[in-house]
């Protein structure tokens, strides 16, 4: 019995053998049985925890590295993380929403055999399924992620949201059953809406690419795309179609005028909204609002359960969710030096927010986590 951070862990009896690959050095029997521990849960169901996308981002990511868990000669679990020095971090950095350890339901293990086992001095998950108790001690913070719950189709989700809106604060985007007569404002002002639900047309891609660059400006937010490997992994998601992951490009065009679009990905019943964007010439038209009404119906004909909308609190978040996930930051790490400088951090972001500074008391928080973002993407 081990306690740690006040709460009371049970590990193994025997801990499992680790075994560490490359992805492209995954067995067809591996990647079976990876795609086999996802299917028999249901919180594993995001495209980022598919073998796909941990494969597309090792083409493109030094150091991409699949922890393989044995017992008996046998897989029992698979943990993939990027290798940078003595540090394990989620793959494709700053663009990964989700990270989870892929096994079958109940599965424990003890997370500091696999740095012992790995060489690794930290593992540092910032978007960990909450509900993978062994890492429960390791949390830092949990928050709730928000998705849009599908599972009983879309017209009943939008009802479900119109009973809700009297507890929705308002917002630019608008509700889902407000998509109907903004539809009707659009066409009178811009002609015919046209929906695709994926366009594999690259140029298209470029076109909604510029136009995050210039929000993100906007915002004076670090932009993704200014780094040219995020450009390339989403090119190739773009253009990859299989039954079980998926590059998504809806758009919606008034007459031949592209005035919303959104690139994401899709796991067998997960569609993960990843970077929407619009026309803002044409913003009170709620061209947004349109794109995700659409865009919502239509995948939910083709078997999406879920749409998840990433971590934060955006407005149109508030406004189109129906439930969340909780999802856990932190690092598991012994004595090492990234694991000591973690916790020096952590340990001056919580002496500013003790003092009396007012606003200020944010900014250490607010600079280490700009830095963060910037650095998991290099």
């Amino acid at each position: 019995m081990n306690a740690l951070g006040g709460l009371s862990v049970s590990w193994p009896a025997q801990a499992p053998r680790f075994r560490f690959v490359v992805p492209e050095d995954l067995t067809p029997a591996e990647i079976a049985a990876w795609r086999r521990f996802q299917a028999s849960d249901p919180d594993l169901d995001s495209p980022y925890l598919t073998p796909d996308f941990v494969r597309l981002a090792a083409e493109l990511r030094p150091g991409v590295t699949v922890a393989i868990a044995e017992a008996d000669g046998q897989p029992s679990a698979f943990l993939a993380f990027e290798r940078r020095g003595g540090v394990g971090r989620p793959v494709a950095g700053a663009l990964n929403d989700c990270q989870a350890v892929i096994a079958a339901p109940g599965w424990r293990w003890d997370p500091r055999a696999l740095l012992r086992a790995g060489g690794l001095g930290m593992l540092d998950f910032t978007g960990l399924r909450a509900s993978q108790t062994a890492l429960a001690p390791f949390h830092r913070a949990v928050v709730p992620s928000p998705i849009v719950d599908l599972s009983r189709g879309y017209a009943a989700y939008v009802e479900e949201r119109r009973a809700a809106a009297s507890q929705v604060a308002g917002g630019m985007s608008g509700l889902p059953h407000h998509a109907p007569a903004r539809a009707k404002q659009a066409e009178r002002q811009l002609g015919p809406l046209r929906f695709t639900l994926h366009d594999p047309d690259p140029a298209i891609l470029r076109r909604v690419l510029a136009w995050k660059s210039e929000q993100y400006r906007r915002s004076r937010i670090p932009d993704a795309f200014a780094w040219p490997w995020v450009v390339t992994l989403l090119e190739r998601i773009q253009a990859t179609q299989a039954p079980g992951f998926a590059g998504v490009l809806s758009t919606l065009h008034a007459g031949d005028r592209l005035i919303a679009a959104h690139m994401g990905m899709r796991s067998a019943t997960t569609l993960h909204y990843w970077f929407p964007t619009y026309d803002t010439e044409v913003a009170k038209v709620s061209p947004g609002l349109l794109l995700f009404a659409a865009m919502g119906r239509e995948v939910a004909r083709h078997g999406i359960q879920r749409i998840e909308l990433g971590p934060g609190d955006e407005p149109y978040k508030r406004l189109l969710a129906n439930g969340a996930i909780p999802m856990a930051q932190g690092f598991v790490g012994g004595l090492s030096l990234p694991a000591l400088l973690r916790r020096g951090r952590h340990g001056v972001e919580a002496a500013a927010a003790r003092l009396p500074l007012g606003p200020l008391a944010a900014w250490p928080g607010r600079l280490f986590r700009r830095l963060d973002r910037i650095g998991r993407y290099s």
